[in-house]
């Protein structure tokens, strides 16, 4: 017996996969907010709702968005400088934590539901900093090469 209707099967199919992704999308971002909402117990941060967590997030990715542009800028500029190695490095880690650190403190400042200490805030930055350069695939490069 043949099908006459293709058309569903595609269907189907898409939203099979749709259903996937959208499922797959909702547990990274659940285990993204539920970690980044243990960091915070742990620095005991205090905080009067999730959606004013939802929004410091919102706003971190905004803003760090912005000055990752300047901190690319900037650390390019140093690469051209033909700084030392060590020097270099250690530069543009300052670089990068500096431009993190001022994200999420404009986002501290912009969100009213959150108050967060500098403490926590430069412990952040440097979390993020980490995660960046663990999966920074120039990284990657070098350590698999």
């Amino acid at each position: 017996m043949k099908r006459k209707n293709k058309g569903m099967d595609y269907l189907i199919a898409f939203f099979i996969a749709g259903v996937m992704v959208l499922i797959i999308l909702a547990i990274l971002m659940g285990s993204y907010f539920f970690g980044f909402i243990g960091f915070l117990r742990v620095m005991g941060v205090e905080y009067d709702s999730y959606w004013a967590i939802c929004l410091f997030l919102f706003f971190i990715f905004v803003f760090g968005s912005i000055t990752e542009l300047f901190s690319k800028a900037l650390i390019f500029l140093m690469k051209n400088a033909r700084m030392n190695r060590v020097l270099f490095i250690t530069s543009a880690a300052f670089v990068d934590i500096f431009f993190t650190f001022l994200s999420v403190y404009i986002a501290d400042l912009l969100v009213s539901g959150i108050r967060v200490s500098i403490l926590a805030v430069t412990l952040l930055s440097v979390l993020f900093f980490w995660m960046e350069s663990a999966l920074d695939s120039e990284f990657l490069r070098k350590k698999t090469s």
